[in-house]
C-alpha cells in the first residue's frame, strides 16, 4: 500500500513537472525565433542597406523585454509552476509570484515598443499628412495606456508585497477585468495597426499581383491578433482560480507567444535583403526594372537613380506614388523624387513632331 501511495505520487510529481517545463519550452522556442529573425533585421538594415532606423532600435529593445519575460519564466518553473499550490513551501510559492510579478510589465513593455515600431515604420513609409496625423494620434494613445499597463502591473496590489502574500494587509484590484482590459487595448491597437496601411496599399499604382502581395506582408500582423485573443482564455482560467501556480501555465506561454508574434511579424517585411542574397532567383532585387527603350540619356540617368535607390532600399520607402506637387510640412518625411520621361512619336523628319508624352513621380520617402 505504501508503495503503490508513493508510485502515485512520484507520478504526481512528473506532471506536475511536466506542466512547468511546458510553459518553458514553448517560451523559449518563441524567444529564440524572434532572436533569429531580429537577428536577421538588423543585418540587413546595419550590414546590406546601412540604414538602421528607429523603428529597428525600437523592436531591438523590444526584444530585451522578450528575453527578459523568458528569464522570469525560467525563474516560475524553477520554483515549481505548474504544481499545485498546496504541494508548494510557501517560500516557494512566494518567490514564484514575484517573478509572475515582474514578469507582467515586462510583457507590457515589450508590446508597446513592437507597436512604437510599427508606427515608425509607418511613418517612415507613407509620407501624406492625414495618415501621419494619425500615426501619431496611435502613438498617443499606445503611449498612454501602455504606461498605465506597465506601471498597473507593478502596483497591482498596494503594498506590493499583497501580490506574493496574501496575508499583508492592503488591496488589490480586480485581477481579471485589469488584465481583461489590457488584453483588449491590445487587441484593439493591433487591429488599428493592422488595418490603417490597407487604403493606401490598395491605390498603389503597381499591377494586381504586387499590391495583393503587398498587402499580404502588412495583414500578418493579424496573427497578432489571433494570438492576443486566444490568450484571453487562459487569463480567466488565472483570474478565477486561486490555485496560481498550477492555473498559470498556459497563460505563461500565451504571454510570450503573444510578444513573440509580434516582434516576427514586425520584422518580417525586413528580411527581404537577406532572403534576396541567400535564394537570389527567389527575390531578385532588380523586380522594379522597367522598359528603358526611347528614354534620352538624362532621364535614363534619373531612372537609374531610382533603380540604385529602390535596390538599396528593397522597397521599403517607395510607398507612396502620386503626381502632384505637395508642399513640405513638419509631418513629411524628406522626399527625393524623380521623374522619368518617355519620348513617343511617330518617325517625322521634324523635330517638333517629337513629344513628351509620359510623365512619371515616384517618391522615395526617408524619415527625418
Amino acid at each position: 500500500m505504501d508503495g503503490l501511495e508513493s508510485h502515485t505520487l512520484f507520478r504526481r510529481e512528473d506532471a506536475s513537472v511536466a506542466r512547468g517545463n511546458r510553459a518553458l519550452v514553448v517560451t523559449a522556442v518563441l524567444t529564440a525565433l524572434s532572436i533569429v529573425v531580429v537577428s536577421m533585421r538588423v543585418y540587413a538594415r546595419a550590414a546590406l542597406i546601412k540604414m538602421m532606423g528607429r523603428e529597428d532600435w525600437a523592436i531591438v529593445i523590444s526584444l530585451a523585454f522578450a528575453i527578459i519575460y523568458l528569464g522570469f519564466v525560467a525563474g516560475e518553473v524553477h520554483f515549481g509552476l505548474g504544481a499545485h499550490s498546496a504541494k508548494l513551501s510557501d517560500e516557494e510559492l512566494m518567490n514564484q509570484l514575484k517573478m509572475l510579478w515582474v514578469a507582467i510589465p515586462m510583457y507590457n513593455a515589450s508590446l508597446a515598443c513592437t507597436k512604437f515600431s510599427i508606427l515608425f515604420q509607418y511613418l517612415r513609409i507613407f509620407p501624406r499628412r492625414p495618415f501621419r496625423i494619425s500615426c501619431y494620434i496611435v502613438m498617443g494613445i499606445v503611449a498612454f495606456y501602455s504606461t498605465w499597463a506597465f506601471i498597473t502591473g507593478f502596483l497591482t496590489c498596494v503594498p506590493v508585497a499583497k501580490f506574493w502574500d496574501r496575508t499583508v494587509k492592503g488591496y488589490c484590484f480586480n485581477f481579471e477585468a485589469l488584465w481583461f482590459f489590457n488584453a483588449a487595448m491590445n487587441i484593439a491597437t493591433d487591429f488599428t495597426l493592422l488595418i490603417m496601411p490597407m487604403p493606401l496599399l490598395s491605390q498603389l499604382q503597381l499591377p494586381r499581383t504586387q499590391r495583393i502581395a503587398l498587402c499580404g506582408v502588412f495583414a500578418i500582423g493579424g496573427l497578432v491578433v489571433i494570438t492576443s485573443a486566444l490568450r484571453l482564455s487562459s487569463l480567466h482560467t488565472v483570474a478565477k482560480d486561486p490555485d496560481t501556480s498550477y492555473s498559470n501555465v498556459a497563460a505563461a506561454y500565451w504571454t510570450a507567444a503573444e510578444c513573440n508574434v509580434a516582434i516576427i511579424c514586425a520584422s518580417l517585411p525586413f528580411l527581404r535583403p537577406v532572403i534576396s542574397c541567400i535564394f537570389p532567383k527567389l527575390m531578385p532585387t532588380n523586380s522594379y526594372r522597367r522598359h528603358r527603350t526611347g528614354f534620352t540619356t538624362t532621364n535614363r540617368s534619373r531612372l537609374q537613380t531610382e533603380l540604385y535607390s529602390q535596390q538599396h532600399d528593397y522597397d521599403m520607402y517607395t510607398i507612396d506614388v502620386k503626381s502632384d506637387a505637395v508642399p513640405r510640412d513638419p509631418f513629411r518625411g524628406i522626399e527625393v523624387t524623380t521623374e522619368m520621361i518617355q519620348e513617343t512619336g511617330k518617325p517625322s523628319m521634324s523635330k517638333s513632331n517629337v513629344e513628351s508624352t509620359n510623365t512619371s513621380q515616384r517618391e522615395l520617402v526617408m524619415d527625418a
